[in-house]
């Protein structure tokens, strides 16, 4: 059964996609989100040379064949950020138009031509569980990352306005050890103790790849 956390992309490994199976075909799919990471999944598949992915549109299916050699690769590229802006029945549907595109592709790998409707239809479905669970984690982990950033600069920001109040209070007149005592009939300044502070995030950082 395909989940997130199969598809968790192997630390040790490091690396910036996702690779997904074909069942009995045996033919590796390598899912990418940015240009960067599918740059990376082209150098490991030892193709040497030059392709680029996401120049126009947010997603697009690949299959790579190195002249001359037997190197190839069957990859699918997403533009995340572009993907993050559009609802999740228009994201579902580049998702399915991408993995038929792909099927077909797997069935030119192994040079079938004469697909029965079942074996294509059995394929696809296999293949688009992966790829919408990959794009599912790879959601999943961004988030995570924005709500870090979010909890780092609201850290910060409350480390700056407490810096500040305290600033604020000494030169209000805090008591130190050469101050003058003042007359009790003068009135003593008092703190706002109602006072609040809304820390702001003005920014997020969205990682690539």
């Amino acid at each position: 059964m395909t989940t997130l956390k199969s598809l968790q992309p192997s630390p040790l490994e490091s690396k910036p996609y996702y690779v997904v199976d074909t069942g009995h075909f045996g033919i590796k799919i390598k899912v990418c989100f940015s240009d960067a990471a599918f740059q990376q999944a082209v150098k490991d598949s030892k193709i040497t040379a030059k392709h680029s992915a996401l120049d126009i549109g947010v997603a697009e299916s690949h299959y790579i064949q190195q002249e001359g050699t037997q190197f190839a690769m069957l990859g699918i590229v997403f533009n995340y950020d572009e993907m993050a802006k559009l609802d999740s029945l228009e994201r579902m549907g580049i998702i399915y138009h991408e993995v038929s595109h792909t099927t077909t592709h797997v069935f030119e790998y192994i040079g079938e031509t004469n697909i029965g409707d079942e074996s294509r239809s059995y394929l696809g479905e296999h293949i688009f569980k992966q790829v919408f669970a990959a794009y599912a984690t790879e959601d999943d982990n961004r988030e995570r990352i924005r709500k870090g950033n979010r909890k780092v600069s609201d850290k910060a920001s409350e480390a700056v306005i407490g810096a500040l109040l305290q600033m604020a209070e000494q030169r209000d007149g805090s008591a130190g050890s050469d101050s003058v005592s003042k007359p009790e009939s003068l009135p003593r300044r008092t703190k706002n103790s109602n006072r609040s502070t809304e820390s702001k995030t003005s920014a997020r950082i969205r990682r690539l790849g």
